[in-house]
């Protein structure tokens, strides 16, 4: 829908008009989304525009639970160990497999940057070991093949394993959902299709039509148990109505060659072939889950249109409660934020001890070195000690402040965990006060904060020192006072670097607490707003049904355009 084509409806009050092309539409559910405040519907309408303005090509997802076999499976496609698989966690980040002639990796930063890599470097960006929690800030690793000539335009893609004990892993991939293209769903055959797995499928499904489910470890099994296995796993799928979704048994052993060129054949290869169409089918499946979304919110407003006093007069008192109360909902959230930017300062300087430990007894043994070559008046060995701990200050610090963003940044993350939880749990329990009045279901609301990470404070080394001694100095005996006051300067060099780092650590603090601050202001902003459309859909009375009834028509009307 064009820019004026918003504005007279916005105008009129009445309903949108008719979406036709795909473009209308995701701009008809834009408007709607924005006039009905539907937070839920944001990352999924930013998903749909992504792909309509994308030039070609089809990101397939593989995703699964952690140890299900998806890097090895990646691996045995393009047929080299390009990415890391092992027996605890590895995968911390999302990686893709892209065609090109010649062989190159490059991992993407948060804050937009960007770095070449040799492929043997990817595991330092993409394994847990070596990047634990994504303290390097790393939002994708592309690592060019040309061994992907077979799946070009496809983009083969590694998701951290779901269900893993580290809970950061698990909230990459569930967050990366609404831009699925393409999935590969991997399950272990020896484990097939827990509650779990099902959930993500039917996560899956209002994200992309394009899904197969793939059996690893197949060669564990007989082929009467392989036989068991693939009947159990279709009753389970035509318990959630998903009898079309194909299912593969894999296995990278020696021997799988053949179910290896079954899903190359029925599913990666017809979707390369028509990569294109497939885009365009997932984008409308995309788009026709948000307008089924967005409906549910009208129908909602229409049923309270619809209902009897005694109805919206339930609802309203309900919603009213909520109101009156929100206060204390409104109490915790700066509780948390008070309590979270709190334990920012402790906990950073508790997990940087041994770090500061360390260059404590580095900078110790360099100014070492530096005294033992210095063997002029006392002057010269204070300037000796200034220099020295200034320069390994400005350089060991700003390391420590690159290195360990992850650490610095982590409170801001797992509050922002914290945040999603409550307020969709604020949602549910407005969503149960529609369903006890209206009978009607609201949709799920996945809220995510978009606070941005702090940038790094600037490291500034000061230091003070006794100007009379600096003065008075020079007249003492360098034979006497030599080593005295070597021992003194080293023992104030420690301090200086628990000091600074200190700094370093408060600072990062407050920058955090102040992020902390603001994600949490977007929570409060986010249920109160949600509370606001509700209470708005509950006054709805009937003079408002026809521009409910024209808005409701000609969004389905669209979407069958």
């Amino acid at each position: 829908m064009s820019a004026s084509l918003a504005t007279s409806a916005a105008r009129s009050g009445r309903g949108v008009p008719r979406a036709g092309t795909e473009e209308e539409l995701l701009a008809a559910l834009e408007y709607l989304a924005d006039a009905w405040q539907l937070g839920a519907l944001r990352p999924a309408l930013a998903a749909c525009r992504a792909m309509l303005a994308a030039q070609a090509g089809v990101e397939v997802a593989v995703l699964g639970r952690f140890k299900a076999g998806k890097s090895s499976l990646l691996n045995h496609l393009v047929g080299r160990s390009v990415l890391p698989v092992g027996v605890v966690p590895l995968t911390t980040v999302i990686t893709r497999l892209v065609y090109g002639e010649r062989e190159q990796a490059t991992v993407h930063f948060l804050d937009g940057g960007r770095r070449s890599l040799a492929l043997a470097e990817i595991r330092d960006y993409v394994e847990e070991q070596h990047n634990p929690g994504n303290q390097k800030q790393v939002a994708a690793v592309e690592v060019v093949l040309p061994e992907m000539r077979p799946y070009a335009p496809l983009r083969l893609v590694d998701t951290p394993g779901l269900d893993s004990a580290l809970a950061h892993n698990t909230a990459v991939t569930w967050d990366w959902l609404p831009r699925v293209g393409a999935s590969l769903v991997v399950i272990s055959a020896d484990a097939p299709l827990a509650e779990r797995d099902v959930a993500l499928l039917v996560e899956l499904r209002k994200h992309t039509p394009q899904m197969a489910l793939v059996l690893t470890k197949a060669d564990l099994l007989t082929e009467q148990q392989q036989a068991e296995v693939l009947h159990y796993v279709q009753q389970r799928l035509r318990e959630q109505a998903m009898t079309g979704l194909p299912v593969f048994f894999y296995s990278v052993r020696p021997g799988g060659a053949e179910w290896r060129a079954q899903l190359v054949r029925d599913f990666l290869q017809p979707l390369a072939e028509n990569g294109e169409g497939a885009r365009g089918e997932i984008a409308r499946h995309k788009l026709e889950s948000l307008r089924q979304q967005t409906l549910s919110y009208l129908r909602v407003a229409l049923a309270s249109a619809s209902q009897a006093e005694t109805a919206r007069q339930l609802l309203r008192e309900r919603l009213s409660e909520e109101r009156e109360g929100f206060g204390l909902f409104r109490e915790e959230l700066m509780v948390l934020a008070r309590q979270w930017a709190a334990r920012a300062l402790e906990e950073s300087l508790a997990r940087l001890r041994p770090t500061q430990r360390r260059l404590q007894e580095q900078l110790t043994r360099e100014l070492a070195e530096r005294f033992d070559g210095q063997r002029e008046r006392l002057p010269a060995m204070l300037t000796c000690w200034r220099q020295g701990v200034q320069e390994f200050l400005a350089r060991e610090l700003s390391a420590v402040s690159q290195q360990q963003r992850g650490l610095f940044c982590a409170p801001l993350q797992e509050v922002q965990t914290h945040l999603a939880r409550t307020v969709r749990a604020f949602h549910d329990r407005l969503a149960d006060h529609v369903k006890s009045a209206l009978g009607l279901s609201l949709p799920a609301w996945d809220f995510q904060p978009e606070v941005e990470e702090p940038e790094a404070p600037p490291v500034d080394v000061n230091y003070p020192f006794d100007p009379a001694f600096s003065a008075v100095c020079h007249l003492l005996p360098g034979f006497v006072a030599r080593r005295p006051l070597e021992r003194v300067l080293l023992r104030k060099a420690r301090y200086e670097v628990e000091k600074n780092m200190s700094r370093l650590a408060a600072d990062w603090s407050e920058r955090v607490g102040k992020a902390i601050e603001a994600s949490c202001q977007q929570a409060e902003a986010a249920a109160w707003h949600e509370l606001e459309s509700l209470t708005q859909m509950a006054a709805q009375t009937a003079p408002a049904l026809p521009r409910l009834r024209e808005q409701i028509a000609q969004l389905e009307q669209g979407g069958r355009g």
